[in-house]
C-alpha cells in the first residue's frame, strides 16, 4: 500500500479482491477506509516516497468509489495499461490526444457502469465495454463466524456467472477457512428486468439484501432494455 506524498486521502492498493480476469498486475486507486472524503487524482500522486509506485508495472487501473475526478495526464502515466475498471461515479473522463492513443493503442477493455463516464469514454472511442462486477449480497452466518459474499461477474468471451466466496475462521488467528463457487449464469438471465425473480435463483437467507439492492435493481432494468448480452458493447 502507497499514499501520496502530496494528499493524504489518496492511496494506492497493489491487489484487487474478486473474480476479475486481469492482464497483469493490479493497481487501485481510492481513499484509505474510514475517510469520508471524496478525493481526485492526479499524475502527480504517483509520487509515492519510498519504493514509490512504477506506472509502467501496472496493466489494470481500478478508480475505486470515493474518487470524485481523475485529471488529465493520470490515466495517461500507465503506458502498458490493458483494463480499466471505473468503480467512482466520475462525472467525466478527461480525453486528451495522449489518453485517446494510449486507450486505442493498447486496445483497453472499459468497465463500468451503465451511462456512466467510463462507458461514454468506451463508446466514443470504439473500445469494448463490459459492466463492471456488482455485489449481489453479503450474509453472515454467526453461529460458525462465516461470511458469504455473492457477486455478479463479467467476463469477456464468457456468460455472465455468480462468485460465491466465503471465508470463515481456521484454526489460529491468522489462518482463514473457506473458498470459493462459481455459479454460471443464462445469457438472458435479467430478462423481465425483475429484481424479486432474480432473488429467487438464491437462498432466503439472501432475499432481503438482494431486494434492497438499488445498484443491482438499476441493472437489471437497463439490461433487458437494452436486450441480448447488454453487459458488452463495443
Amino acid at each position: 500500500m502507497y499514499f501520496s506524498k502530496l494528499h493524504e486521502n489518496v492511496v494506492f492498493c497493489t491487489w484487487y479482491p474478486g473474480p476479475y480476469t486481469l492482464y497483469g498486475d493490479v493497481l487501485t486507486v481510492g481513499a484509505p477506509v474510514g475517510c469520508k472524503r471524496r478525493v481526485s487524482v492526479s499524475a502527480e500522486d504517483l509520487d509515492a516516497g519510498p519504493g514509490q509506485l512504477d506506472p509502467r508495472e501496472f496493466k489494470t487501473l481500478v478508480i475505486e468509489a470515493g474518487v470524485c475526478a481523475v485529471k488529465a495526464g493520470f490515466i495517461e502515466s500507465f503506458p502498458h495499461l490493458m483494463d480499466l475498471i471505473v468503480e467512482a461515479d466520475l462525472g467525466s473522463i478527461p480525453l486528451t490526444p495522449a489518453l485517446e492513443s494510449l486507450l486505442k493503442g493498447n486496445k483497453v477493455i472499459v468497465r463500468g457502469t451503465f451511462h456512466s463516464a467510463a462507458e461514454k469514454l468506451a463508446r466514443k472511442l470504439g473500445l469494448t465495454f463490459i459492466h463492471k462486477n456488482i455485489t449481489v449480497a453479503r450474509y453472515y452466518e454467526e453461529r460458525h463466524s462465516e461470511s458469504t459474499t455473492l457477486t455478479l461477474s463479467f467476463q469477456r468471451g464468457e456468460h455472465p456467472f455468480i462468485w460465491e466466496d466465503v471465508v470463515c475462521p481456521g484454526w489460529a488467528a491468522s489462518n482463514n477457512g473457506g473458498g470459493t463457487l462459481r455459479h454460471d449464469l443464462p445469457d438472458d438471465f435479467y430478462k423481465g428486468g425483475s429484481i424479486e425473480d432474480f432473488s429467487r435463483r438464491f437462498g432466503s437467507r439472501y432475499t432481503d439484501a438482494i431486494l434492497a439492492n438499488e445498484e443491482l435493481k438499476a441493472f437489471l432494468q437497463e439490461a433487458d432494455r437494452r436486450g441480448t448480452k447488454a453487459w458488452i458493447s463495443r
